[in-house]
């Protein structure tokens, strides 16, 4: 399955210190990691994005493809928030999903960060 995700500039360099092929460990705050199915969801999400890290000027979407097994043991949850639809996985899932991974993670698409009163994203 074919998977999309907005990333700050913080998790962008480490997904690209990790040569494309897997994501960080998620920080303790943030006990969700949010795959949406679909890239306009994703981009939607990066275009109205704000971060805490007012040092952050970009967001990446990225797109991943999991293996179809794996990825199906989580519900798919409709985010009214985004009118996008998406998996939650837990943080403490990472390290598993990263090995289903399939491929390199793609950059897809890359947003000024240029607003204060976006949505924050943290999962």
């Amino acid at each position: 399955m074919v998977l999309y995700r907005p990333i700050c500039e913080t998790e962008y360099s480490e997904v690209k210190a990790r040569d494309f092929h897997s994501f960080p460990p998620r920080p303790a705050e943030q006990p969700l990691f949010t795959a949406l199915l679909s890239e306009e969801g994703a981009s939607r999400i990066a275009r109205r994005m704000k971060v805490e890290n007012h040092a952050e000027t970009n967001v990446y979407v990225v797109s991943f493809l999991v293996d179809d097994a794996y990825i199906r043991q989580f519900p798919v949850q409709d985010t009214d928030a985004h009118d996008s639809r998406a998996l939650w996985i837990p943080a403490e899932e990472m390290d598993i999903l990263n090995q289903h991974l399939i491929g390199d993670i793609r950059v897809l698409a890359q947003y000024q960060i240029d607003r204060e009163d976006g949505d924050l994203f943290f999962a």
